[in-house]
């Protein structure tokens, strides 16, 4: 027998299960769950299970799980969430792991990547043992929608300048968003509006939170409240309209029959709000009384700009508004130029998206 044979028959013969469990990818076989029993019955097992091995399991857990990663352009990966794991006791380590491999991290990772292209974080997000404190135990978590569970802990995160964050309060039976006083608060929705497409773990609410250069943050008046389809539709909702009137925008837009090019504007508002759209990177959808509003994010962390579609429905007529918004340098050297010609790349974008009939209304007549 070869003298390392021996050496690890030896290991196996006085150290069985840590041969079997530690340092190897049956580690991560092991449910949270799994670890948690063998912890609890078996207390010698403790050190098997310590703060090294556990954010071993993290950083595994990190680089694997759908979602927390985005590659785009040919370019490196980028991580968009991780945890500042040397500071997490074991408790904290364990949670960690918990939530991790829970999964379904792909709604609020697309938050985190448009917040990271607005400037209102830096990415990867890193979660701290205050953020796992916003439950007290996995009941908790698991006791909220997910994706408002997942918000609840990044939402601090997103910053959107003189000290205000995407934080959520609660206020009673309430949830508020942004700011802990009246007018900030967002609601579970219930009513035909986006209940044919919704889910339970990101299902849609109801706000009045807006943003403006001249006010602030402020309730949104009107006859109707805005229902977003989903948690993260509002999340990124709020992140555009922070983004749109904080920053210097260029604007092109049209009035388009609906029905235009095959249709494409009537079904881009009225497929499902989940359905990824080819070309975009994300979308968020709302409606306010019978108008729909569904904005089409076409960049993503790899462009040095940020550009997107809004289309809405145009009140009691088959039109739909059609507005493009860019930060993309002007490349044109003269005044009156067409958008086309002065913002080239978030055109050739668009057209990817609005399809040729609606391209050529839009940026060649």
């Amino acid at each position: 027998m070869l003298p390392g044979m021996q050496h690890s028959q030896q290991q196996q013969e006085q150290q069985p299960f840590t041969y079997i469990f530690v340092g190897r990818r049956n580690f991560y076989l092991l449910s949270v769950g799994d670890v948690l029993r063998l912890r609890a019955v078996c207390t010698w097992l403790s050190d098997l299970f310590g703060a090294p091995q556990l954010r071993q399991r993290l950083g595994h857990s990190l680089g694997t799980q759908a979602g927390l990663r985005r590659t785009a352009n040919g370019r490196p990966t980028i991580q968009l969430l991780t945890f500042d794991d040397e500071q997490l006791g074991v408790a904290e380590l364990l949670a960690a792991v918990c939530v991790i491999e829970l999964g379904g991290w792909g709604e609020i990772c697309e938050v985190i990547e448009l917040a990271g292209q607005c400037g209102c974080c830096q990415l990867p997000v890193t979660l701290t043992a205050d953020d796992l404190h916003q439950y007290p135990h996995k009941t908790a978590y698991l006791a909220e929608p997910r994706m408002l569970s997942h918000l609840c802990m990044v939402g601090r995160h997103i910053n959107f300048g003189n000290s205000v964050t995407f934080q959520l309060f609660q206020d009673g039976e309430r949830l508020r968003a942004i700011r802990d006083q009246d007018g900030f608060e967002f609601d579970g929705f219930v009513g035909d509006v986006y209940q044919r497409h919704g889910q339970d773990h990101n299902p849609p609410v109801s706000s009045r939170i807006t943003y403006s250069e001249d006010t602030g943050w402020v309730r949104l008046g009107g006859r109707y409240s805005i229902v977003n389809s989903s948690v993260s539709s509002f999340a990124k909702g709020i992140v555009i309209c922070h983004f749109r009137d904080s920053h210097q925008t260029s604007l092109t837009t049209k009035v388009i029959d609906r029905f235009a090019g095959n249709d494409r504007l009537h079904t881009l508002l009225r497929q499902s709000p989940h359905a990824p759209v080819e070309g975009c990177t994300t979308t968020a959808s709302r409606c306010a009384g019978t108008v729909s509003c569904r904005r089409l994010v076409l960049t993503d962390s790899s462009h040095p700009f940020v550009a997107w579609i809004t289309i809405k429905d145009v009140y009691n007529t088959f039109t739909v508004s059609v507005d493009v918004y860019t930060t993309e340098p002007d490349v044109s050297d003269g005044v009156g130029v067409a958008f086309k010609r002065r913002f080239p790349v978030t055109t050739r974008l668009a057209r990817v998206v609005l399809g040729p009939v609606v391209s050529a209304m839009v940026f060649d007549r």
